[in-house]
């Protein structure tokens, strides 16, 4: 019996999953771009008849269109396009959609006013462990499930941190502040190397850690501010923030350090809708460079100082 013929459409699936697996490391970012590139696929057949790449590309503006008039938000309808264009070899840019801004974004950014269930309940007490630490860390909640009992450590400077692996594999060596040294590393006392911190029934929850990262990324900032009242603790910062950059960004052509180009004087300043919301919710219009830095270097490994103030400072 001869093996079936695939369709055009499964074809130019299976060709796009083969462009993003050569593009891309991450597993969980290949899988997203097949996921939402086979939607588009979906939506030129059921609603053009087109089949091939080539038709295809016809109606990406026409699926952008599509998108909006189903209500999706900016960051979602980007999320949609991204792989679509990058298959098709365009730019968001020559796409007409709506523009995203941070201040719009719903992920952690308050209570909904909802009743609390016993599954996403910071305060119910089968979930007590983790969330305890997650808000001496600031972890993802996939990173605090792989934590183990050798993931206690030293950084380049010699501070105790938590070694963890983040988005697309990337090591982070996430700092802990003294007041929660003690309690931290009560969590890795006695496990051995190999040994899991938490067991899997500790997140079967919906519990929103990514909230408690944020609240996290607060406190650090605070931390790093009132170090920086004097300048014996403000050069110490900005040593150990240069230091941490280029340990960790290694340019991929050269394979050197990178050096931290970063303006670390003076403030970063809120604009348009960001300062906005900040307005609205009584949040600072403006924050310490270097401070920000060390939050962002030391505890969220983004190195950019915008990231740090729209997604976890400018919070509510």
């Amino acid at each position: 019996m001869k093996p079936r013929k695939k369709t055009v459409t499964r074809q130019l699936l299976d060709d796009a999953r083969s462009f993003f697996n050569s593009k891309y490391q991450n597993d969980v970012t290949k899988r997203a771009f097949v996921k939402n590139y086979k939607k588009f696929i979906d939506y030129c057949r059921n609603l053009h008849d087109s089949k091939t790449r080539e038709d295809c590309k016809n109606h990406i503006q026409n699926y952008a269109d599509h998108l909006i008039s189903k209500g999706y938000s900016a960051s979602t309808i980007h999320s949609y396009l991204s792989p679509v264009v990058l298959y098709h070899g365009m730019s968001l840019s020559d796409i007409k959609k709506p523009k995203r801004a941070t201040a719009r974004y719903k992920r952690g950014r308050s209570d909904n006013g909802k009743k609390q269930r016993s599954d996403n309940d910071i305060n119910n007490p089968k979930f007590a462990r983790s969330v305890a630490l997650q808000k001496c860390l600031g972890l993802r909640r996939s990173e605090l499930m792989r934590l183990r009992g050798g993931d206690f450590r030293r950084d380049e400077s010699g501070k105790p941190c938590v070694y963890t692996k983040g988005k697309g594999g990337k090591v982070q060596y996430q700092l802990i502040l003294p007041p929660d040294l003690e309690f931290v590393k009560s969590y890795f006392e006695g496990k051995s190397s190999d040994e899991l911190i938490f067991d899997a029934d500790e997140f079967k929850n919906k519990i929103d850690y990514h909230r408690l990262r944020s609240d996290q990324a607060k406190r650090a900032y605070s931390y790093y501010l009132e170090k920086c009242k004097t300048k014996e603790g403000r050069d110490e910062l900005e040593k150990e923030v240069r230091l941490r950059y280029e340990k960790t960004k290694i340019n991929p052509k050269t394979g050197k350090p990178m050096l931290l180009k970063e303006n670390l004087n003076g403030y970063y300043c809120l604009r348009g809708e960001n300062k906005r919301l900040a307005i609205e919710h009584g949040l600072p219009l403006r924050y310490d460079r270097l401070c920000l830095m060390a939050v962002s270097e030391f505890h969220l490994a983004h190195h950019r100082l915008g990231v740090t103030v729209d997604n976890y400072l400018n919070v509510k």
